[in-house]
């Protein structure tokens, strides 16, 4: 009425039958030492599991079993199928069960043990039909035919045709067992007497004892499904590994970032820690400040490359500055201008301009750039402290008091580094409004748009001539008054003429000083933001040196950082023993002639690969292993690398000579894997097949 997972170990000698039974929705274990007390156990948790005698559960019992007498195999045994609810159970009992069979059916490295009674018409077996459906191609179905003594007198054949895979043909086809009944359970048969019960059975049938006797017996089956575990393993065993391997560098990798830095038990502990954390934190913050990318935590994380993000902020600034331009070369602006012109006239001679008049005109342009200089401001102190933020989480994650203490710091640093980048930006404006430059740019570009005006006047003089005439002389003649007419209008001692120039005049100014803002400005907002962060926050955060409440208030940590680094860490040992077992498989696989090759995959650390290696005959040959850190497992113990294997490829790179290899193996990068190659002697490899076995 509920899953049951039974784990089975065989037991090393001397070791006595123990098995610990617990269930998927509680951490309690229960401990038990005799078969009965397990049977027991199991019936208990079930009533707990279900509430009751017809309640079902999709909460699982789990039961580690560790005995002499069984193999080291995992069976997962699944309630019946039901098709019609019992008084008393819920309505929801059949979808519950479908879906949890259908769960565990589909998932690809499932065995399908298909156990159908022999006395149950084949035809309205549905367990066939579901185990089609996810495995269409029978690759990991085997058939079980159970109860052969309640076969009707008469059926026997309709059962040795599924027997003999005629009727309803499986690829792995099917084995008929004869398991105790419950009169042989009462009267406490044992294991070994129901096997022999089980032989004499099949061997005197009449039907069934003309029949190949491979095809009976639990004995057979155990076998047969050994046979098919290892073929299913042998083709699972690369993916797998793969899967493996990905899941160890990803939990070693956070596991990292959750390792403390140092020691927190004294007051001197936590000084210490503080100034290293805050080293650590102000050297990332300088990176991400001047756009150095060379930390791993930096490159993997996009949100933190501080300056990469600041310069689209000052892309956005220069935009704007842009978008305020007016349209010079329009001639409504120029019909404005020359009214405004007009308005201001004083003493001034006819042909000569107002240079009061361009500075009031220039003055009110760069006035218009206040408003994004300041929205560039705002912006970047807001980035600049998402990212501090940001990365005192990555660096100080156990400690969230202290992490709050930091960005507390930035918060303050940046508020008063916007309020004085303000302040610049309006001295860098007013700065603007008195014009000036020696720039040669301005008068070039005042004589380009003069030039480009004249030019455009000599264009439209060509296209407004008349097609008709008769001679060079008569078109000449209209082109000439036509560009007489232009020069009048625009150089002419006249209004017009004087906002055409003006005009000119004020947009060429324009684009000089709005290139000169625009660089200018996004220097201050580099220098007074971020750069002002950087400068202080070190200074800031040393203040808590000599505060030893406040370091005894940091470095509480976080009680779910805590469990967190617990559970990471029981799952970086379950994962690397797991890596180190199949690499166990795929040596065993790869007997030859001479030296094999085997293939692993070995994290690097910051004490490279753990390898005490010597030069034999010019080869890379491995002869013991690296002390560790404590609580840092070695990579190459973890990998299954044995004293006595010989480097032969490193990432795919052939290894010709001890200095070459020593060579590549420096340069790999910490917390990353390697791809090694070793070569191993048989002697070496039929020891450690003994072992996996």
């Amino acid at each position: 009425r509920c899953p049951t997972r039974l784990i089975m170990r065989k037991a090393q000698q001397g070791e006595r039958w123990a098995a610990v039974a617990s269930t998927t929705s509680s951490s309690q274990q229960h401990s038990v030492s005799t078969p009965a007390a397990l049977t027991s156990m199991i019936e208990r948790l079930t009533e707990t599991l279900t509430q009751g005698p017809s309640g079902f559960s999709t909460e699982s019992i789990v039961v580690k079993l560790t005995s002499p007498d069984v193999p080291d195999l995992t069976v997962i045994d699944l309630p019946g199928i039901v098709r019609t609810t019992t008084e008393g159970q819920s309505g929801n009992v059949i979808g519950d069960v479908n879906g949890l069979i259908n769960n565990y059916l589909a998932q690809e490295r499932t065995i399908i043990l298909a156990v159908i009674p022999a006395n149950q018409d084949i035809a309205t077996v549905d367990i066939l039909e579901r185990a089609q459906q996810v495995d269409p191609t029978g690759v990991r179905t085997l058939g079980v035919l159970t109860k052969p003594d309640l076969i009707g007198p008469g059926s026997e054949d309709e059962v040795l045709a599924v027997l003999q895979n005629e009727r309803k043909p499986l690829k792995l086809g099917y084995i008929m067992v004869k398991n105790r009944s419950q009169k042989d359970l009462k009267e406490n048969m044992t294991t070994a007497d129901a096997r022999s019960a089980e032989k004499s059975f099949f061997s005197q049938h009449p039907v069934f004892g003309t029949v190949d006797p491979e095809r009976f017996g639990v004995e057979n089956l155990t076998e047969q499904l050994t046979k098919l575990l290892v073929s299913r393993i042998q083709q699972e065993l690369i993916p797998m590994k793969n899967e493996v391997e990905k899941s160890l560098h990803k939990v070693r990798l956070e596991l990292k970032s959750l390792e403390s830095l140092g020691a927190s038990e004294t007051p001197s502990d936590r000084q210490k820690l503080l100034v290293t954390l805050t080293q650590e934190y102000m050297r990332h913050l300088t990176d991400c400040v001047r756009g150095e990318y060379r930390d791993r935590l930096i490159v993997t994380n996009p949100n933190l490359r501080l300056y990469t993000r600041a310069l689209s902020i000052f892309a956005e600034l220069q935009q704007r500055i842009q978008a305020t331009a007016p349209n010079f070369r329009d001639a409504n602006f120029v019909a404005h201008l020359t009214r405004q012109m007009d308005s201001l006239r004083g003493r001034e001679l006819p042909g000569f301009m107002s240079a009061q008049s361009f500075y009031m005109f220039i003055q009110e342009y760069i006035d218009a750039w206040k408003a994004p200089a300041i929205m560039a401001v705002t912006q970047l102190r807001a980035l600049s402290l998402e990212v501090a933020t940001q990365l005192c989480e990555a660096i100080a994650l156990s400690y969230p008091v202290l992490r709050d203490a930091y960005r507390g710091v930035a918060s303050r640093i940046l508020e008063q580094s916007e309020e004085d980048c303000a302040k610049g930006l309006s001295e860098l404006i007013k700065r603007e409004k008195d014009p000036f430059t020696i720039n040669d740019f301005l008068q070039a570009h005042i004589n380009k748009l003069r030039y480009d005006r004249f030019t455009s006047a000599v264009g439209q003089a060509f296209r407004r001539q008349s097609s008709g005439h008769d001679s060079f002389a008569s078109a000449k003649e209209e082109v000439a008054a036509s560009l007489k007419s232009w020069y009048r209008q625009t150089h002419g001692v006249n209004s017009s003429a004087n906002a055409e120039d003006m005009s000119a005049i004020l947009e060429a100014y324009w684009h000089l000083a709005a290139k000169r803002f625009v660089d200018n400005a996004c220097m201050l907002l580099d220098e007074r933001v971020m750069g002002e962060l950087v400068n202080k926050m070190q200074e800031h955060c040393y203040v808590f040196v000599h505060d030893e409440n406040k370091l005894t208030e940091f470095f509480e940590e976080d009680s779910e950082m805590v469990q967190r680094r617990t559970t990471l860490t029981a799952k970086r040992d379950r994962l690397s023993k797991a890596n180190a077992a199949m690499a166990n498989i795929q040596i065993e696989r790869s007997f030859g002639k001479g030296p094999m090759p085997v293939r692993t995959t070995l994290a690097v650390g910051s004490c490279g690969i753990g390898l005490q290696l010597a030069e034999e005959n010019g080869k890379m040959v491995v002869r013991g292993f690296r002390d560790m850190p404590e609580g840092v497992e070695n990579p190459g113990q973890t990998a299954g690398v044995l004293i006595g294997d010989v480097i032969d490829q490193v990432n795919g790179e052939h290894v010709a000579s001890f200095g070459e290899g020593i060579g590549k193996l420096k340069l790999l990068p910490p917390n990353n894997m390697a791809n090694i190659v070793f070569l191993r002697e048989k002697r070496n490899a039929s020891a450690l097949s003994a072992n996996a076995v």
